[in-house]
């Protein structure tokens, strides 16, 4: 996971997104949009290459966390599978990917 900020706070997430790494994302999202206060919260996807439902609820609970600071959110790049499960799972919208 990366971090950039400025007025965007930008998260770019790698590899596989899961149970086995998901309590740690969340963690520095929420210190981080906690700490910067961001106009907007990014989360680049482009880079990952495996998500399950863990790792959509760390989507959710970023997003959460951005309307809880009144920051813009968006979910940016994710691979066509990532696109098909957020689309099952009704949340394109509510990512900012439609």
């Amino acid at each position: 996971m990366e971090m950039r900020t400025d007025e965007v706070l930008q998260v770019t997430l790698r590899g596989e997104i899961d149970f086995t790494n998901s309590t740690e994302i969340n963690k520095r999202i929420k210190e981080a949009v906690t700490e910067y206060r961001p106009a907007a919260v990014r989360v680049d996807l482009s880079a990952v290459t495996f998500i399950d439902s863990t790792g959509v609820g760390v989507l959710v609970n970023a997003m959460r966390m951005a309307n809880a600071a009144r920051s813009e959110f968006r979910v940016v790049g994710p691979n066509q599978r990532i696109s098909d499960q957020l689309r099952t799972m009704g949340l394109l919208a509510a990512f900012g990917l439609v």
